[in-house]
């Protein structure tokens, strides 16, 4: 037996004063879910807790600057909209030509620095070893 699909005028059958209560009724619950949303988002955008968590001990703590990022990518991930602004601030530098050769200079000497940090790294536990 095959499934039918509703009618399209399921909701013409109705009479108009019990459309117009579930218009209502939907409304109030979407208003509800709105501000329950908004409210989490309020707790969870402090300035203050956003910069304790991004500083805590797997930013600053480690030592380990891939742990480190990975706790960013952590962090953002728990906080999409920082991500999303992160992304948004990228995206707009990476257009200007300037923005865009200074990015990738950085990009660079980041690159650069970390693999002389991890050569040392290694060279100081294989002298200590």
């Amino acid at each position: 037996m095959a499934m039918t699909q509703p009618s399209a005028d399921f909701t013409k059958q109705l009479p108009t004063s019990v459309r117009k209560q579930l218009l209502v009724a939907r409304i109030a619950v979407e208003r509800v879910e709105f501000v329950q949303a908004a409210e989490q988002f309020r707790e969870r955008a402090q300035p203050g807790r956003l910069i304790k968590a991004a500083l805590s001990g797997s930013v600053l703590g480690a030592l380990n600057p891939a742990s480190s990022v990975l706790g960013l990518f952590r962090f953002t991930r728990s906080h999409p909209y920082v991500g999303s602004i992160m992304g948004s601030v990228v995206s707009m530098l990476l257009r200007r030509r300037l923005s865009r050769l200074l990015l990738g200079r950085l990009l660079k000497l980041g690159l650069a620095g970390g693999a002389i940090y991890g050569i040392t790294q290694f060279l100081r536990k294989d002298r200590a070893g």
